[in-house]
């Protein structure tokens, strides 16, 4: 990766010191960045690779198995993983059970044709979750703040907005999108073979407010 990143982890994004310390973790869930070879890490990064999305959404999103390597060889694409806290990663089969999904910060990508401000902005992209870790507002928490927005603070310092692109007929990943805040932009994407796309974006927030949780069990 290029000398001007950040430092690496394979932790959740810690809290800008500006930020209040009460927000450093949120209650269920981490991302863990995958682009440092780690014991842990390397577990997860062949976790990923190994899931699969709902046969229904693959028209939707290319799977970890074949993006996370070219997020590999390009050093604007941040690769992670949707993690639920409490397992040891170093022991494999609670890695397996933790590892809920997988998403991409991009900071350079399409950005261009999507904002007014590329430079100021970042690309969401190839998130998803295992059709297992799916309908429990996993997808949604992953999504807000503050927990996305530090991960991408740590990325992207500069960063005020984080955007995204809704495949047509997607409607259960627009509602997860709308709950994490959000919003169309109105703008319009063609995104080739996976066809259009609706533009949304919502403003990095690190600050206070209350952190997402995952709903408990019922």
């Amino acid at each position: 990766m290029e000398d001007d990143v950040p430092p690496k982890t394979p932790e959740q994004a810690d809290t800008p010191a500006t930020t209040a310390t009460e927000h450093r973790n949120v209650p269920g869930l981490r991302l863990v960045r995958l682009d440092r070879r780690t014991p842990e890490v390397d577990t997860l990064r062949e976790i990923v690779t190994r899931q699969r999305v709902a046969p229904e959404q693959r028209r939707f999103v290319d799977e970890a198995m074949h993006t996370l390597p070219r997020a590999d060889a390009v050093p604007d694409l941040f690769p992670y993983a949707v993690v639920l806290t409490g397992a040891d990663l170093s022991d494999r089969a609670q890695a397996l059970d933790a590892c809920a999904g997988f998403g991409i910060i991009d900071r350079v990508g399409v950005l261009r044709d999507l904002v007014d401000e590329p430079e100021r902005a970042v690309l969401l992209r190839a998130f998803y979750l295992s059709p297992e870790h799916q309908g429990h507002g996993i997808g949604r928490t992953a999504c807000s703040a503050p927990l996305l927005d530090l991960l991408v603070s740590q990325i992207v310092p500069e960063a005020e907005h984080i955007v995204l692109c809704v495949n047509d007929g997607n409607e259960a990943g627009e509602r997860a999108y709308r709950a994490a805040g959000f919003t169309p932009t109105g703008r319009r994407h063609d995104a080739g073979d996976h066809g259009m796309q609706s533009v949304f974006s919502r403003p990095v927030d690190t600050g206070y407010h209350p952190v997402p949780r995952l709903p408990e069990p019922r």
